[in-house]
């Protein structure tokens, strides 16, 4: 045991070398390194990156208006490099870093300035330059480009076109002439393609108008895309303004030597009557007084509307300032007659009313008229009336008298003549009856009838020409007058028990019944009967009633030759 350990001690006593290799290394990697920048660094002392820059756009506007607000930069490293890229003024002081010696890789980047300074302030408009300088270990280099800072709006002017205009119907279109500036677009409307632009800045365009409101705006952008408009709006009236003629219709007669003209026009129409002008209230109404000649006078009213459009409306109006010409040529003043019808005869002036006793007869194309009045025992005023167009009238009044037939049979004789008649006495009285009595049945009583007019014509409520019947007796009768329809109803008797001497007499039927009132149309009988002492005899004739204004004469002949055949088939 104590054996082992002496030799184990022994062992250890032995000094032993052994080799420590951690410094060779060290040495080696370190002399390694050396070596190897001694190679590489002449190399990466002569490198040099080469950067170029360019830009989308030089100059933009930061206006925050959605069009060219920033300016992006694009640069190209030839070598990767650290890069500071900086904004610089005219003064090569720097505004703005954009980036600050950043590690990229070779190739293209981009860098956007959005035209702040290095506080976030707005720049004032100018020039600016963008340096990107890329660093290598120790050599570097740097490129620059220009950019404009504009956030100017371009100028846009309009010659000669006020805003809110109004053009008449003879400018169909418009000439936009203006200026902006050399460097900018203007664009009209919608148009796909912007106007032509001089060196200057000068452009024109004529723009074609629609009738009403024409929008018309202008926008001019320049290179920056700063924007400007200008708008006007352009109203086309090609119509004519309407003009209501209150006062005169055209073709009035007028009997006042003064006229008033009176009428409505749009609001800011102007008016002219007979050439002078009119005043026109605001709510656009005229009244002008005229004065006319006798006669004919033409009225001219024109309105003009603000752009020039012209509305002409022309009223003849006659001046009459006479009354009519009225005579009569049938009737006498003071005159005595013995028919209870009186036919009355006339003239005056074409186009003239006439009334007669009140009911109003028709006036032909030359100013005749005639018309039937029923005469009273005793005396009648035969009244006519004369109205023409302009109101003029004309007035002519007979007194007529009515007598009836004397019978000398009742006439009071003289006291000789009486008692020579008494003397005579009964001889003479039986034979002056007998004679009588004989004389009577040898000229037997006879009647015939004729209608002279036998139609009636209704206009409205009045007719135009009464029915007039002529009827012939052989002797001194008595006669009655009755109308009957064709239903052989009583309609009117016309005279009852009148005595008419020996001839031709007139009976006239206004178409009127008992009561007054207008028959209807329709066929009618006139029954006449005469009746001398034990004889009485009676005869009849059609009439007829229409409704509507007389019909020519050829068309009346037709039809009497109708009703006369109509007639003859009924006996």
């Amino acid at each position: 045991m104590k054996t082992r350990l002496t030799q184990s001690n022994q062992r250890k006593s032995i000094p032993v070398r052994r080799l420590n290799v951690a410094p060779l290394l060290a040495l080696l990697t370190i002399g390694a390194i050396g070596a190897t920048l001694v190679l590489l660094f002449p190399m990466d002392w002569v490198r040099t990156p080469e950067v170029t820059v360019s830009a989308e756009r030089t100059i933009f506007s930061p206006n925050e208006d959605g069009n060219a607000d920033t300016a992006l930069v694009m640069y190209s490293l030839s070598a990767d490099a650290g890069v500071t890229v900086n904004v610089l003024d005219e003064t090569r002081s720097i505004v703005r870093t954009l980036v600050d010696g950043e590690s990229q890789v070779a190739g293209q980047h981009t860098v956007v300035w959005d035209g702040l300074g290095r506080m976030g302030q707005a720049l004032p408009d100018g020039a600016y330059l963008v340096q990107v300088t890329a660093q290598a270990t120790v050599r570097s280099s740097a490129s620059t480009i220009r950019l404009h800072l504009d956030t100017q709006s371009p100028i846009i002017r309009l010659a000669n076109l006020p805003e809110d205009i109004e053009v008449g119907g003879d400018q169909s279109e418009i000439l936009i002439e203006g200026v902006t500036d050399p460097d900018a677009t203007v664009w009209l409307n919608d148009s796909p393609q912007p106007l032509e632009i001089s060196t200057s800045g000068g452009f024109s365009v004529l723009y074609p108008l629609r009738e009403g409101v024409n929008q018309i705006e202008l926008t001019a952008v320049d290179e920056a895309g700063n924007r400007a408009s200008v708008t006007r709006e352009i109203t086309l009236l090609t119509q004519p303004p309407d003009i209501v003629v209150l006062n005169p219709s055209d073709g009035l007669w007028i009997n006042q030597q003064m006229l008033s003209v009176q009428g409505a026009v749009p609001n800011g129409t102007r008016v002219r009557v007979n050439r002078a002008e009119a005043a026109v209230d605001a709510d656009g109404n005229f009244d002008v007084d005229v004065v006319l000649d006798e006669g004919e006078n033409i009225i001219t009213i024109e309105a003009a509307d603000a752009v020039g459009n012209i509305t002409l409306e022309e009223r003849r109006v006659y001046l009459h300032t006479r009354p009519p010409a009225l005579s009569l040529t049938t009737v006498q003043d003071g005159m005595t007659v013995r028919e209870p019808s009186l036919l009355v005869v006339g003239k005056t002036e074409p186009m003239v009313a006439v009334w007669l006793n009140g009911r109003e007869v028709a006036v032909d194309s030359q100013g005749g008229f005639q018309g039937v009045v029923d005469l009273l025992e005793g005396d009648n005023v035969i009244r006519v009336d004369a109205v023409d167009r302009a109101g003029n009238t004309a007035a002519l009044a007979r007194q007529v008298t009515y007598s009836l037939p004397t019978n000398s049979a009742t006439m009071p004789l003289p006291a000789e003549v009486r008692t020579v008649l008494g003397v005579a006495g009964a001889g003479i009285a039986g034979i002056v009856g007998l004679w009588l009595f004989s004389g009577f049945w040898q000229r037997p009583l006879s009647l015939v009838l004729r209608a002279t007019r036998p139609t009636l014509s209704l206009e409205g409520d009045r007719w135009v020409k009464p029915a007039v019947v002529a009827f012939e007796i052989s002797r001194p009768a008595i006669v009655t007058a009755d109308v009957w329809d064709a239903a052989n109803r009583h309609v009117v008797t016309l005279f009852s028990r009148q005595r008419r001497d020996k001839g031709e007499h007139m009976l006239v039927w206004d178409g009127r019944d008992e009561t007054g009132q207008s028959a209807p149309p329709g066929a009618y009988e006139v029954e006449v009967s005469a009746n001398a002492l034990v004889t009485t005899v009676s005869g009849s004739t059609r009439l007829w009633v229409e409704e509507g204004p007389p019909r020519p004469t050829w068309e009346r002949s037709q039809e009497r030759a109708q009703r006369a055949r109509y007639e003859q088939t009924e006996l």
